[in-house]
């Protein structure tokens, strides 16, 4: 038996309405590993190897996106699970260089809109670090559910960090009025 390669599907760009979503180029990489390090993310946001950004380019299980104002990039975002037969995507990682700005709010509303409307998915879930209440607070705002902790799964070089889970369901979706 034979396996097949699956083959990635176009990654759309995604319009809102001051921020636009694209697919993440090769050129976009300087970029992308200098917002992780970042003091708003570095604490918050591992830091991948350019190799591993680009890894999820060609991955037709993820979906990796800048996130763009006004033509410049504020940010990028990793899904991950874009081909899960449970149609449950994990938003991996999202970094916003403007932390303040409401682009993370903009970033989060799009990359759902990808999640239910375009792929047809039923939940979008994600993993904030306790002691990240800014990036808790927005994803309670947008309707996000916390589900539970999962402790001590982070490992940082003085020990280890639990996370937070939370998800949105897509009829959650349509129902949450983002303030």
């Amino acid at each position: 038996m034979s396996q097949q390669t699956k083959i990635r599907p176009p990654q759309p760009t995604m319009l809102g309405d001051s921020l636009t979503l694209r697919a993440t180029t090769d050129a976009d990489c300087a970029f992308v590993v200098t917002a992780e390090t970042e003091p708003n993310a570095a604490p918050y946001v591992g830091q991948w190897s350019v190799e591993r950004h680009q890894r999820c380019f060609d991955d037709p299980d993820s979906a990796h996106w800048i996130i763009e104002a006004a033509g410049e990039a504020v940010g990028f975002a990793v899904l991950e699970g874009t081909d899960d037969p449970d149609h449950s995507v994990l938003l991996r990682r999202i970094v916003i260089t403007d932390p303040g700005s409401g682009y993370g709010s903009q970033a989060v509303q799009l990359l759902a809109r990808y999640a239910f409307e375009v792929i047809g998915f039923h939940r979008l879930w994600l993993y904030v670090a306790v002691g990240n209440e800014r990036a808790y607070e927005l994803y309670r705002r947008l309707g996000f559910v916390q589900e539970g902790v999962a402790r001590e799964c982070m490992r940082e070089a003085d020990g280890y960090r639990s996370m937070f889970i939370l998800s949105l369901l897509d009829r959650e979706c349509h129902a949450a009025t983002p303030s």
